[in-house]
C-alpha cells in the first residue's frame, strides 16, 4: 500500500489529545495489545495502569476508530529534550496511523521549542525504524536508537531574519 494511500485511511481516524475520560478506553486497547513487553518491555505486561499514571503527566494523543482507542503515543519532555513512543494496536498496524501519532508528537515538540525528539526500539521492530527513518530521524552505533533535531519557531525566525 503506498504511503498517500495509508494517508487518506490514516486520515479516517480521530486523532486527539488524550484525557483523563480516556483512561478506560486506553485500558481496554492494552488489555488486547500484542505483543506486550516485546519493545524494550514496553507497553509492560502487567501493572498497565501504573505506566499510564506515570505517563499523564506527559502530553499524550490518542486515535480513535468508532469511538475505540486503537493508537497511543506519548511525548516525554526532559529540558530541551523528549523521548517519544508509539503504540497502534495489532489490528490496525500498516495503515499509517503511526505516522499519524509521530507527526502529531513531533508537531507537539515543535510547539514547546524543543530541540531534539528521541526514541529506543528493538532492532526487529522494522515498522518503526521504517517509520522514524521516513521522517529523517538519524540513528547511532546502535541502530536501536533514533533522534531528530528540531528547529524552533523563534530559531527560524532568527535565522529568517539574519538572512534577510
Amino acid at each position: 500500500m503506498s504511503v498517500e494511500a495509508r494517508t487518506q485511511i490514516a486520515q479516517q481516524f480521530e486523532l486527539r489529545h488524550a484525557t483523563a475520560a480516556d483512561r478506560e478506553a486506553l485500558m481496554a486497547m492494552y488489555e488486547s495489545f500484542e505483543p506486550k513487553g516485546a519493545a524494550l518491555g514496553l507497553p509492560p505486561r502487567c501493572n498497565t495502569e501504573r505506566w499510564l499514571n506515570h505517563l499523564s503527566a506527559y502530553p499524550n494523543f490518542v486515535l480513535l476508530a468508532e469511538g475505540r482507542v486503537v493508537g497511543h503515543a506519548v511525548l516525554c519532555p526532559e529540558g530541551d529534550s523528549a523521548e517519544v513512543a508509539v503504540f497502534v494496536h495489532q489490528r490496525y498496524r500498516g495503515l499509517g496511523l503511526g505516522r499519524k501519532l509521530l507527526g502529531a508528537l513531533l508537531d507537539e515538540a515543535r510547539r514547546r521549542s524543543l530541540r531534539r525528539v528521541w526514541g529506543i526500539t528493538d532492532l526487529y521492530n522494522i515498522p518503526m525504524l521504517r517509520l522514524v527513518h521516513s521522517f529523517g530521524f538519524s540513528f547511532g552505533q546502535d541502530p536501536g536508537k533514533f533522534w531528530l533535531e528540531l528547529e524552533s519557531t523563534h530559531n527560524l525566525s532568527a535565522a529568517v531574519a539574519r538572512a534577510a
